[in-house]
């Protein structure tokens, strides 16, 4: 007998201030619960601090909750990876392996900040951290936030000098410590018994800013390195129209260019025999314009999901 919940809404890509969202993980259950969303995933960035907190209030609330995480793993240009992110569901977030691991990247992420800010110094362009992490008000610091610190004390030093020269091979660009390549990311996932998902691909597309080209080939190429790795699942339903690089305060494509994109994905998924998953990346506050539960993704997916995971 099918699921009679196959066609209810979920939405499997949230944060909460585990991370960089402005809801705990309960208030984020309640958030579900009263816009008719019976199930949802946290996916906080390298931290997996909010999803025990999550799970009892799904539980005393009536929403199944999913523990997930969302790691960012390491540039790697040549294969087309930059700013790329994997999701993990279904782990464990007291196992010692992956908790272990989050600190180091957390201790990284920090530690680029810091190192960051002392590049700049360094070059007659001081800001304090402090306001840095003001501006960003909670969500991951980067770049953008950077700058408009940078900008307020420093106002006639160029935006593209700043972007180019610290972006991925600028010579202000300033590594992390410690992440992790593709494959040990998803080995990682995979040991500890959960499912990896490549997140938002769309989101990787380098062409769009620049020259208004809606589907990148070389984020199909990323697609496929992807699959090749490991990767079981492609983040197809979310709201680009709302997301880096197709909304710049307002959408830059309209709903058709939008349905054209997601069908794109959904062409993909089939083509490397990939998981298909959705989500809203909800943050809260900090990105007000994108509400829970706002991508129509259908249940039956996180029943294919729970069945890769083993825990249909």
């Amino acid at each position: 007998m099918p699921d009679p919940r196959g066609d209810a809404r979920i939405d499997l890509h949230l944060h909460t201030t585990a991370s960089d969202g402005t809801l705990t993980p309960t208030e984020l259950v309640e958030r579900a619960r009263s816009l008719g969303v019976v199930a949802i995933a946290i996916t906080d960035h390298d931290s997996m601090g909010g999803v025990s907190e999550g799970c009892a209030a799904g539980e005393r609330l009536g929403v199944e909750v999913v523990p997930g995480i969302e790691i960012g793993i390491a540039h790697d240009p040549a294969r087309n990876l930059v700013e790329v992110d994997i999701l993990g569901y279904y782990i464990d977030p007291e196992d010692a392996e992956i908790t272990g691991v989050m600190r180091d990247l957390q201790d990284a992420k920090n530690g680029k900040l810091r190192s960051q800010i002392e590049v700049l110094a360094d070059h007659g362009l001081p800001i304090r951290i402090e306001e840095v992490l003001k501006e960003a008000a909670g969500d991951t610091v980067r770049r953008p936030h950077i700058w408009k610190i940078l900008h307020r004390h420093h106002p006639d030093f160029p935006a593209e000098d700043f972007f180019d020269r610290t972006s991925f091979g600028g010579d202000w660009h300033v590594p992390k410590t410690f992440s992790l390549p593709l494959e040990d990311c998803v080995a990682l996932i995979e040991r500890v018994g959960g499912v990896s998902v490549l997140a938002h691909p769309g989101a990787y597309n380098t062409t769009f800013a620049r020259d208004g080209v809606l589907v990148d080939p070389d984020v199909d190429s990323a697609v496929e390195v992807c699959a090749g790795a490991g990767v079981r699942g492609l983040e197809v339903f979310y709201p680009y129209h709302k997301g880096r690089p197709y909304h710049d305060g307002a959408p830059l494509i309209d709903s058709e260019e939008l349905g054209a994109l997601v069908g794109h994905f959904e062409a993909l998924a089939r083509e490397h025999s990939l998981l298909v998953t959705g989500g809203t990346d909800f943050h809260g506050a900090s990105k007000p314009h994108i509400e829970l539960g706002e991508v129509d993704v259908p249940y039956r997916l996180l029943q294919a999901l729970k069945e890769a995971a083993g825990r249909a």
